[in-house]
């Protein structure tokens, strides 16, 4: 990955460090923490639209953003908990039906919770960045928001949020 995206990882990891002082130790953390990527997860979809066969209003491009920086620190927090690069990345996805990749987004999602491993964790990375590619966001408009998501994540945490 390129230089953008390690220094997102590194932001997230000082982030991820100061919750697993704080929360590490509480009961079902890992999967407290797999069911909050699937809430945001859920989050993004609905600020997509996409599914919404039934309304004329068109997503606001800031809060898809918004909400698709939060499935992406979760997911990088995976990566900080097995100790994982932002390398060797799989291939996402060959489905091109933007709710194909959702579902399969939940599905891998899900697993997460009692059958974990690093590979999992690396597809879920490819397959959000394939997804919000499929809506049409460049990856500069994707380290915006998830650098200003981690700017406002670190501001509650020093303040006690």
């Amino acid at each position: 990955m390129n230089t953008k995206w390690q220094e997102i990882y590194t932001n997230n990891k000082q982030i991820d460090n100061i919750f697993i002082e704080r929360y590490g130790k509480e009961k079902d953390y890992f999967k407290k923490n797999a069911i909050e990527f699937l809430v945001e997860l859920g989050e993004f979809t609905n600020e997509t639209k996409c599914f919404k066969y039934w309304t004329i209003k068109k997503p606001d491009k800031d809060k898809v953003l918004d909400e698709f920086a939060d499935c992406m620190t979760m997911i990088l927090l995976f990566f900080n908990l097995s100790n994982l690069e932002l390398d060797a990345i799989p291939m996402h996805t060959p489905l091109t039906n933007k709710l194909d990749v959702i579902n399969l987004l939940y599905e891998e999602g899900s697993k997460l919770i009692t059958a974990y491993d690093d590979v999992l964790v690396k597809e879920i990375f490819s397959n959000l960045l394939y997804l919000i590619s499929l809506f049409d966001y460049q990856e500069d408009d994707i380290i915006n928001a998830i650098s200003k998501k981690q700017t406002v994540v670190l501001e509650r945490l020093n303040s006690d949020y």
